[in-house]
């Protein structure tokens, strides 16, 4: 870092993380930045449809020697990846046995109208010939939309995406970190994410899961490509299809880069700059590095990343809505603390008590401040639409928070 004399520094000298670089930097970096990808960047890859995937893979190939792939990512591609092509068949399963149960209560339907109407049975087979075919035209339409399945694990053969992955990341992925370098790598991760540290503090309930580094995986990214890229001496772009807040520096659905905290730690560091960009911002910069792709494709992008985002709460929507919670005088919002102080869940007792009611109480009409706060303010922008309502209720039992508000709520001094 560049020594300043006091008095003698700009805005942003001892605040890197609020710059946010021109169109021309990030086309730049593009073009000269040590280029890393995400796990969920290459499980995507299963998700597109052919001519997405052939766009994103072309662009990624003129990268050239300086994509990267971190150990870490590589694992966690290999641990989801049949998990991702298992939803995708079951996503198609679902949609031709809800088709096949609507024919089923069309014919039912149509016997019944033609007896109590004493239509001519003609009639009646006719309009259910009909059906039939609409519903062949249909299963027709899905499958010729549909990407074919690779191969059952074992059975013989390959498969398009993971040919293309094994020649475009040939000497392109991190090696796996010594045994001792990586427990230290897993317990700075799980510290980090024990103090809400970014990046990956939102997965902390992963601590409790049978995964071996546990919260740690995003850190583990992290590291690893910091570490890269210092070795390399050169920028880093980190490519990623996560929209959390715990990787972003975002301002209700706007993405105006990293977080700030790692911007200044890659910095420090690597002393070079930091730059982020998801798999659609890496499409429409695509000039950048004279690659053309389809405008299909920067939209499919975008349809796959609308569907797997899961709207979390942010710390303004938490805030403004125990705010209006606080100003209306309701009691909700002590609810919602004393949840988050008992690890996200209330029993229905604490829970009336401190509302003032009784278990006679109906837990929808007790929610109802809350949902109507919720919906004024998602109408405003400040809550993403679809998250997990604020307090839900548990029959018979209490209420729970989502697992980031309690987190958001713990850093917040009693």
């Amino acid at each position: 870092m560049v020594e300043h004399a006091d008095g003698d520094l700009g805005i942003y000298d001892a605040f890197p993380g609020y710059r946010r670089p021109s169109e021309e930097e990030l086309a730049d970096a593009l073009r000269s930045a040590l280029v890393v990808v995400d796990a969920n960047v290459l499980l995507n890859l299963y998700r597109y449809n052919e001519s997405t995937r052939d766009d994103l893979l072309g662009l990624l190939r003129r990268v050239g020697e300086r994509l990267w792939v971190p150990h870490q990512v590589m694992r966690e591609f290999w641990r989801n990846r049949l998990t991702v092509l298992a939803g995708r068949a079951a996503a198609t399963d679902q949609v031709l046995a809800a088709l096949a149960k609507q024919q089923r209560a069309a014919d039912d339907a149509l016997h019944q109208w033609a007896k109590t109407t004493a239509v001519p049975d003609e009639v009646r087979d006719d309009l259910v010939r009909r059906v039939a075919a609409l519903h062949r035209d249909l299963v027709h339409a899905i499958g010729s939309h549909t990407p074919p399945s690779p191969d059952s694990p074992g059975a013989p053969g390959r498969e398009p995406v993971l040919d293309q992955l094994e020649a475009l990341l040939r000497g392109k992925v991190g090696a796996r970190p010594a045994p001792d370098r990586w427990n230290a790598l897993v317990k700075e991760g799980k510290r980090r994410a024990a103090a809400k540290e970014p990046p990956g503090y939102l997965d902390a309930g992963k601590d409790d899961s049978a995964l071996p580094e546990g919260a740690a995986g995003d850190y583990l990214v992290w590291a690893q490509a910091v570490g890269e890229a210092a070795r390399r001496e050169t920028d880093l772009l980190f490519v990623t299809g996560d929209e959390k807040e715990d990787w972003w520096w975002r301002y209700r659905s706007d993405f105006l880069g990293p977080r700030v905290e790692l911007v200044e730690e890659f910095a420090t560091t690597a002393g070079k700059q930091l730059y982020m960009m998801r798999p659609v911002d890496v499409l429409r910069r695509a000039s950048a590095l004279e690659v053309e792709v389809r405008t299909e494709s920067v939209d499919d992008v975008a349809r796959v990343s609308e569907s797997q985002e899961t709207p979390t709460w942010s710390t303004e929507g938490v805030a403004e809505l125990l705010r209006h919670l606080d100003f209306e005088e309701r009691p909700h919002a002590e609810v919602i603390r004393e949840a988050a102080r008992r690890g996200g869940f209330i029993d229905n007792e604490a829970a009336y008590r401190i509302g003032g009611l009784d278990d006679r109480t109906p837990p929808g009409g007790f929610l109802n401040p809350i949902v109507r706060i919720t919906r004024m303010l998602q109408a405003r922008g400040v809550v993403a639409r679809g998250v997990e309502q604020a307090l839900t209720p548990v029959p018979g039992e209490g209420f729970t928070i989502p697992d980031e508000v309690v987190l958001i709520l713990d850093d917040v001094p009693d």
